[in-house]
């Protein structure tokens, strides 16, 4: 009865209308009118009984298919914002540790550095004072060459004068003092 009470008002309004455009033609004894009304309410019927349900049905599948899509973008795009976040705050831990790295790497080359020019230094003292003690090892060795040799040269020179000038007493005193001379540069 739900059902019928639509399509019968649906009806008399279509009679309303014929009836104020009737021309008082007839059709088996009816007026064109009424056959004008059940011929439009009957189509409307049939129009709406099979092809407005499957179209209604179409329309709302196709409505909740829009819905279940626009569900699923709004969650891809929170699950997406979500994981920016989580991105964001990964490359800040990036870029502190990086700046981290790059301060701890500047302060181990300062220290780098000083360590190296200490050891720099070190090794230009170590190395003077090997220079330092190679020269007076050379100066050492050269003194007593020149005093050898001085010794000898004199030695030598004082025989010669000794052997024309000197008696064997005079000659066994130069010997000794000679002697006495050569044995102290030795003991240097």
């Amino acid at each position: 009865m739900k059902r019928a009470f639509p399509w019968l008002l649906l009806f008399i309004l279509f009679l309303g209308f014929g009836w104020l455009t009737d021309t008082g033609a007839t059709k088996l004894g009816i007026p064109v009118f009424v056959w004008l009304a059940v011929n439009l309410t009957v189509f409307l019927w049939v129009l709406g009984r099979y092809v407005g349900r499957p179209m209604g049905e179409f329309l709302q599948a196709r409505k909740d298919g829009i819905q279940a899509e626009l569900r699923e973008a709004r969650d891809k795009l929170a699950e997406s914002e979500s994981l920016r976040d989580e991105v964001q705050q990964r490359l800040s831990k990036i870029d502190a540790e990086v700046e981290g790295i790059l301060k701890k790497a500047e302060e181990q080359a300062v220290l780098d550095e000083k360590r190296i020019a200490e050891q720099a230094d070190e090794d230009e003292a170590r190395f003077l004072k090997r220079v330092e003690d190679e020269i007076k090892r050379r100066e050492e060795e050269t003194r007593q060459s020149l005093t050898r040799e001085a010794a000898v040269l004199t030695s030598e020179i004082a025989r010669g004068i000794i052997e024309k000038e000197i008696n064997s007493e005079d000659r066994a005193r130069v010997l000794k003092r000679s002697l006495d001379a050569l044995r102290s540069t030795e003991g240097r």
